[in-house]
């Protein structure tokens, strides 16, 4: 094979591994997968991404397919040059081979309790800075037991393209929640809700909250206390973090990454020498993995 004919081998291969990559994501947008791995408001940037990858991918081809002779140096010092053996260029090209082909064969996996053990927990969520980190642009009132989806562990929220919350809905939702003696977490306003139930635990003492999420237990933990937790995304699973609230009741006997729905009053406990919230439980039950189970951490928009 002359020198030509064998980098046209190699146009060919790097064509079909882009178009590989592309499918690849394709599959994942037509399946709703791609929301187990990036935040809502990255979707866009993979549309982007699709159509490059295409290009690239089927001008690549064409060349590696083409009868004509190209010259294809560089004349930049053999920095660009291709793998010299077979040997190389099958552990070059299997780098990329096969990420595609187990994202084609195997299921997508979700973030569970084996994840959190490195990583720290945000127990309600930040106790500082809270006005700047919080989520979505959801009007404050579908944060309330009115939202028909606040109760619906199948709920599918993967659709939702969240914005960040802005200051003016962060304080009307703080004062609502100030104010009702009872209140659904759901996963639209999740991090600024447990933003606000941390900043004023004195004021929500008593009060009767509900919230879903996934058994954790640390390993200095009680046997009647988990943590129900949740991973958020800011961007992709790579930048996840843990958010969770302590609860407290007749829970030793449920595993690890079991998704529940509990509902009880907070309380107020101390947790490495800090204060933080913790459910009284009255009613757990075992639910559904949603088909979202992360939320999104998005910010909070200044007026």
């Amino acid at each position: 094979m002359n020198r030509n004919q064998d980098q046209k081998s190699h146009h060919l291969i790097r064509g079909i591994i882009l178009i590989g990559f592309m499918l690849l994501l394709f599959k994942l947008i037509l399946t709703n997968n791609i929301s187990l791995l990036i935040a809502p408001k990255m979707v866009h940037f993979i549309y982007f991404t699709l159509f490059i990858l295409l290009i690239l991918g089927v001008v690549l081809v064409l060349s590696g397919t083409s009868k004509e002779n190209y010259r294809y140096d560089c004349e930049c010092a053999n920095h660009h040059s291709y793998p010299p053996t077979f040997f190389k260029s099958l552990f070059l090209y299997s780098l990329f081979i096969i990420p595609i082909t187990t994202g084609f064969l195997f299921s997508d996996h979700v973030l569970g309790s084996s994840v959190v053990m490195n990583r720290t927990i945000k127990l309600g969520a930040y106790s500082q800075d809270s006005i700047s980190k919080n989520t979505n642009a959801l009007s404050p009132s579908n944060a309330t037991s009115s939202n028909p989806s606040s109760n619906d562990p199948n709920a599918d929220l993967s659709a939702e393209k969240p914005d960040p919350i802005s200051e003016t809905e962060y304080s009307a939702l703080e004062k609502k929640l100030l104010q009702e003696k009872k209140m659904i977490i759901n996963d639209d306003l999740y991090v600024p809700m447990m933003n606000i139930i941390q900043d004023h635990q004195s004021s929500m003492i008593g009060k009767t909250i509900t919230t879903k999420g996934f058994v954790y237990r640390e390993k200095k933990s009680m046997q009647d206390q988990i943590i129900v937790a949740r991973f958020g995304i800011t961007c992709c699973v790579a930048d996840a973090s843990v958010y969770g609230i302590m609860a407290q009741g007749n829970v030793a006997r449920l595993p690890n990454d079991e998704w529940i729905q509990v509902t009880g009053t907070i309380g107020q406990t101390i947790y490495d020498g800090a204060s933080i919230p913790i459910i009284k439980i009255k009613q757990v039950k075992k639910i559904p993995e949603p088909k979202n189970p992360y939320v999104y951490d998005m910010g909070v928009r200044i007026d």
